[in-house]
């Protein structure tokens, strides 16, 4: 065509700095549109000089060549989208059966690179049909398997392919080296204890982990415990995962315990996930009076940590203690709506005694000493007025006018 656009720039139909993009675009036959998205040029219309493209939504769209040329984008007969729309067959065919051949074709049409987002957006609903979020587990453990994807703690970072294979410990082991922090090295190293049956050599990746751990665990405990507790539990599994044997003066949790951190502040740093461990952990280092803690922190604590403490208070025989403490804070209007949320919710047998108008008028006073705290009294009022069986539970026959303070 090279020859047809000189010849529409001889008879002053186009300019010369146009030519090259002309070619590229007709050579490839695909283009993309910022506004339009992706094209297929279906005709090259050297006499009125401009092209035919079918955009998704706009197809038959004629263009004139010299707009073309500057708007339009050359796309590649291999590119995910060209491929879509000339073999969406094939494709998925290769979703399918070959999994990691699939992403390496995505991230090579945009440059190497693309995010979990991008991935799935290009991907699904034409090329994957079927339960996307199974689909992309099976294909992520065979990529961390591979050597040739580069996978980030972070899933709105891009994922990267490289050409040279990296073996998933030097992988590993080289993005913990690089980690800045505590914190972020916990991240990596989970990646690490997830992966261990996949390394070459796991006790070697294990001693160099543990070893730094322990470095940070030492610095950290004492302004963040929290972090440093993190540390610990993931150093020990890790141990118990390769049975390394322990280091002498490491740092144990009931060293940390033993400095005695709050445990409320404490355990609003910590992932939520981790939370019936740490409580299970703060028992063990505290055998004498860790349920004494538990129940004069209970009422500053958030409605899902309320349910974590109220079943290990219950699982070691401390029910009674908790029922007790339970009756006193809605007896004196001491209650938090965090502690009420989590008892409307449960509403079980075990506290049909403590359940009763009391419990409804302590709500109205929580909610009203919150007022100024919009996040907290909402979700235990939104709750009530969501469950329509909880008032005629607690306070049987009122009268529908104890709903107007909801209005």
């Amino acid at each position: 065509m090279r020859e047809e656009f000189e010849k529409l720039v001889a008879a002053g139909k186009l300019s010369k700095q146009h030519v090259e993009a002309l070619v590229n675009l007709t050579t490839s036959g695909y283009c993309f549109h910022r506004s339009w998205g992706f094209g297929k040029i279906t005709t090259v219309d050297t006499v009125f000089a401009r092209f035919t493209i079918d955009f998704s939504n706009k197809a038959g769209h004629t263009m004139d060549l010299s707009f073309a040329a500057d708007s339009l984008k050359p796309i590649g007969k291999e590119h995910i989208l060209a491929r879509k729309a000339a073999d969406l067959e094939g494709l998925r065919q290769m979703a399918a059966l070959q999994h990691l051949d699939l992403i390496k074709l995505v991230l090579q049409s945009y440059g190497g690179k693309a995010t979990i987002d991008q991935i799935q957006q290009v991907l699904v609903p034409d090329v994957i049909t079927d339960d996307w979020k199974k689909w992309w587990e099976v294909a992520k453990r065979e990529m961390k398997k591979d050597g040739h994807f580069l996978i980030p703690a972070k899933k709105s970072d891009p994922i990267v392919y490289q050409k040279e294979e990296i073996s998933l410990q030097d992988r590993l082991l080289g993005e913990f080296r690089a980690a800045k922090g505590l914190k972020a090295k916990i991240a990596v190293a989970q990646e690490v204890l997830k992966n261990l049956s996949d390394v070459k050599d796991r006790q070697a990746a294990a001693s160099e982990i543990v070893s730094a751990l322990d470095a940070d665990i030492n610095s950290h405990q004492r302004n963040l415990p929290a972090l440093a507790l993190e540390a610990i539990f993931l150093r020990d599994e890790i141990r118990a995962s390769t049975e390394l044997p322990g280091s002498e003066g490491e740092l144990a949790a009931k060293d940390l315990w033993a400095q005695e951190p709050r445990l409320g502040p404490l355990l609003d740093q910590i992932p939520a996930a981790k939370h019936k461990r740490v409580l299970q952990s703060f028992k063990e280092a505290n055998p004498e009076h860790w349920h004494e803690v538990l129940l004069n922190t209970l009422n500053t604590m958030p409605a899902k940590l309320c349910g974590e403490c109220a079943t290990l208070l219950i699982q070691e025989g401390k029910l009674e203690a908790f029922k007790e403490t339970l009756a006193r804070f809605i007896n004196q209007h001491q209650a938090s709506s965090e502690l009420l949320l989590w008892l409307a919710k449960e509403r079980s047998d075990t506290f049909a005694d403590i359940l009763g108008p009391e419990v409804f008028r302590a709500m109205l006073t929580a909610m009203e000493r919150d007022q100024f705290n919009e996040k907290k009294w909402k979700r235990l009022r939104d709750f009530i007025l969501d469950d329509q069986e909880l008032l005629v539970e607690l306070i049987g026959s009122a009268r529908a006018a104890a709903f107007a303070v909801f209005r």
